[in-house]
């Protein structure tokens, strides 16, 4: 994947490190995953799973703060605050 800055390339090899982590387990599927922006201005890493069982399960990361700024300027332009999937 191309990205337009150096910023953008560090954000999303971070969110590939922490999905590669949870998936590596044995049969385990990303079903998706999304930043969110809690009420206290912090963001979040989402991340919905698929078990073996077919379970579905749903993880939390914070997301560092060095991030923050981005994700205000590029995600949360069309994305309201607190969005919910489930």
């Amino acid at each position: 994947m191309e990205y337009l800055n150096d910023e953008q390339a560090t954000f999303f090899t971070w969110c590939d490190e922490i999905l590669s982590a949870y998936v590596s387990r044995e049969g385990v599927t990303l079903n998706n995953w999304h930043p969110r922006k809690k009420r206290s201005g912090q963001y979040e890493l989402v991340i919905e799973l698929g078990q073996p069982e077919g379970v579905s399960l749903r993880q939390v990361v914070a997301i560092p703060e060095q991030f923050h700024d981005l994700l205000e300027r590029e995600y949360f332009i069309c994305h309201p605050d607190d969005e919910e999937k489930l």
